[in-house]
């Protein structure tokens, strides 16, 4: 059986196949390397994974991560698996291969990740080469979720939101700036805390402020990302995460007016993924 894993800093979509068929489905938690440790990983596995398989079913391992760029990250990742599927190598790539394999086959195309945190790449149809380095949600990750918090959130602190987007903000959460901070600065997973705030900007899209706000947004990530590949006004552009699909009606009128090409805007690569591997 092969087991295929989608892994965002949030949330960790599996799914065991066997001859094309999907046998069983597990949600887990994010397990992005750069804020998880090898014993969380372990941890987040035997908890939330391994009751609901039979680890040594498994003969073969594709696991998709974000964060999983560098063969220190890979390793943790690989040898927390390796700890439980003991008749299976695992397999780490980067989640922006998986983008790419999910959203193109083998046909080429440029492949963008617009979820928690937004990366991109030129997909060939086999490989990813990657034009800009994702640099996070401190300096980079235009466009995605901890990226549209981080405005609101920069906005709400300066007061410069409009009276009612501010009297909804804080009747839906009751923040004082202590709590904003210490989210911030002194709790863990504060790309997740900024975009958690999806939740409220989300079904408000159509205000006008917060519809600027998500294309301006939307506009930074195609002039951050996709506007540094020579063939960007040629190729088709795809999409894959959360924010991409919720905001898609934003998303493709910031696509237009940019000139910018897009076709299969995806929630999640998982379906993708599995197609891929299946050899459907």
């Amino acid at each position: 059986m092969q087991l295929i894993a989608d892994s965002g800093s949030t949330k960790t979509a599996w799914a065991l196949i066997e001859r094309g068929i999907v046998k069983t489905r597990v949600n887990t938690t994010g397990l992005n390397p750069y804020f998880h440790t090898s014993e969380s990983v372990e941890a987040t596995l035997i908890a939330e994974l391994v009751p609901y398989i039979v680890p040594d079913h498994v003969r073969e391992i594709h696991f998709y991560g974000s964060g999983c760029s560098t063969e220190n990250n890979n390793a943790m990742i690989a040898d927390a698996l390796r700890t439980f599927f003991r008749k299976a190598d695992p397999r780490i790539h980067h989640d922006i291969l998986g983008a790419g394999r999910a959203l193109f086959g083998k046909k080429e195309g440029i492949a963008g990740i617009l979820g928690t945190g937004s990366n991109s790449c030129y997909y060939d149809g086999e490989n990813c080469f990657s034009k800009v380095d994702s640099l996070g949600y401190l300096f980079g990750d235009e466009g995605a979720g901890s990226y549209l918090g981080k405005k609101l959130i920069g906005k709400y602190l300066t007061k410069q939101l409009p009276e009612d987007v501010r009297d909804a903000f804080d009747k839906k959460y009751k923040f004082t700036l202590e709590d904003i901070l210490n989210s911030l600065y002194n709790r863990p997973y504060p790309n997740r805390f900024l975009a958690s705030f999806s939740e409220f900007l989300a079904p408000n899209q159509h205000h006008p402020f917060i519809h600027q706000l998500v294309k301006e947004s939307f506009l930074a990530f195609f002039n951050a990302q996709i506007k540094q590949y020579k063939h960007y006004k040629t190729l088709t552009v795809g999409f894959v995460g959360s924010i991409a699909y919720n905001y898609r009606e934003i998303l493709l009128e910031t696509a237009q007016e940019e000139r910018i090409r897009v076709g299969t805007i995806l929630s999640a690569p998982i379906e993708g993924l599995i197609r891929f591997h299946a050899g459907l």
